[in-house]
C-alpha cells in the first residue's frame, strides 16, 4: 500500500512545495519506507511508498529519459516485466527495475491509452510538462482509491481525503446526500464522496486535466456479461482455472517476504475435482496454484 497526492494550478515553487509536502505527510501510514515530490510552475506530485518491488532504485516520482514526464503510483503493475521488454524494443531506456517506470514509458508510447496495456491494481498520476496535462487512472476493479477536487483555481487529488484537505483550495463541507448514501448502503458509491465538491475517480476510468481547465473523465474498461453459447461449461471451467493460476503467478512477484490470505470467497475457495471447478471449504487445490501457495512463506 502506498499513497499519492498532487495538484495543478499556479503557485510559486515555494508555496507548491510546502503544500505537497503537507499533503504527502498525511499518507505516511500508507507508505512508511520512502517519500518523494516533484514540483514545477504548474503542477506538484507527491508519494509515500511502501517498498515491494525494486527496493534499491524504485524511488518515486519516476521520470522519462528527458524529464518531461513524471509519474507516481499507488499499487502494482503485474505485467511490468513483459511490458518493459516490449517498450525497450521500441527504443525506450529504463534506469530502474521498478514497475512504476513502465507507466511513464507506456504513456510516452501510447498516450492516454497506456492504461489499457497495464495489468494490476493501481491508482497513478502522470504529469506531462510538455502538454501541461495531468493524467489520472484507476484500476479496472477499483482496488486502489483516488479522490479529486476540481475548481477554476486548482485541481487537487490524493489517495485519501485527508491529503486533499491539506490543500487550501479544498473546502471542508459535508455532503448530506452522500451521508444518506452511506446510511442506506454502508458505503459511498463512486463518483461521490462524503465531502461536498470532492469526487472519487470510478474504477476503470481515466481523467485528464490541464491548469485552469475542466477535468475530462472517460471509461477505458467495462465488464461484459453477454453470454457466449459457443463455449461449453467444461471450457469455461478450464478457462477459469487457467486465469486463476495466471493471476496467482503474477501476484507472487515481490522483492520482500510474501504473505497470502485465503478469504474463503469464490476465488480462494475454488478447488478442482476430476477436471471441474467446484466451490470448496479450503484453499485452491489446482496443481500449479497449490504448489505455488505451498512454496510461499506465510508471514
Amino acid at each position: 500500500m502506498c499513497g499519492i497526492a498532487g495538484f495543478v494550478g499556479d503557485k510559486t515553487e515555494r508555496e507548491a512545495r510546502a503544500i505537497i509536502e503537507r499533503m504527502t505527510a498525511t499518507l505516511v501510514r500508507r507508505g512508511p519506507d520512502d517519500q518523494g515530490t516533484y514540483v514545477d510552475q504548474s503542477a506538484a506530485l507527491g508519494v509515500r511508498r511502501l517498498a515491494v518491488i525494486d527496493l534499491r532504485t524504485g524511488h518515486q516520482p519516476v521520470s522519462n529519459e528527458d524529464g518531461t514526464l513524471c509519474a507516481v503510483q499507488n499499487g502494482e503493475i503485474y505485467n511490468f516485466r513483459s511490458l518493459r521488454e516490449r517498450l525497450r524494443d521500441l527504443g525506450h531506456v529504463f534506469r530502474t527495475q521498478s514497475d512504476t517506470e513502465v507507466i511513464v514509458h507506456a504513456y510516452e508510447a501510447y498516450g492516454e491509452d497506456c492504461v489499457t496495456y497495464l495489468e494490476g491494481m493501481f491508482a497513478f498520476a502522470v504529469w506531462d510538462s510538455r502538454q501541461r496535462m495531468l493524467l489520472l487512472a484507476r484500476d479496472r476493479m477499483g482496488e486502489k482509491p483516488l479522490y479529486y477536487y476540481a475548481s477554476p483555481d486548482a485541481f487537487v487529488f490524493g489517495s485519501e481525503l485527508r491529503a486533499l484537505l491539506s490543500h487550501p483550495a479544498v473546502p471542508r463541507r459535508l455532503d448530506l446526500a452522500s451521508l444518506e448514501r452511506y446510511l442506506a448502503f454502508e458505503y459511498i458509491p463512486a463518483p461521490h464522496s462524503i465531502l461536498a465538491g470532492v469526487e472519487k475517480l470510478p474504477p476503470g476510468h481515466v481523467l485528464t486535466v490541464s491548469p485552469g481547465g475542466k477535468p475530462h473523465v472517460a471509461r477505458y474498461w467495462d465488464l461484459s456479461f453477454t453470454p457466449d453459447p459457443t463455449v461449453s461449461e467444461q471450457e469455461w471451467q478450464e478457462a477459469l482455472l487457467r486465469q486463476l493460476r495466471a493471476s496467482v503467478r503474477a501476484q507472487l512477484v515481490s522483492d520482500v517476504p510474501l504473505g497470502l490470505f485465503l478469504s474463503g470467497g469464490v476465488d480462494s475457495s475454488l478447488e478442482r475435482h476430476g477436471g471441474t471447478c467446484q466451490p470448496g471449504l479450503v484453499g485452491p487445490t489446482g496443481e500449479d496454484v497449490q504448489s505455488r501457495l505451498h512454496r510461499a512463506e506465510l508471514r
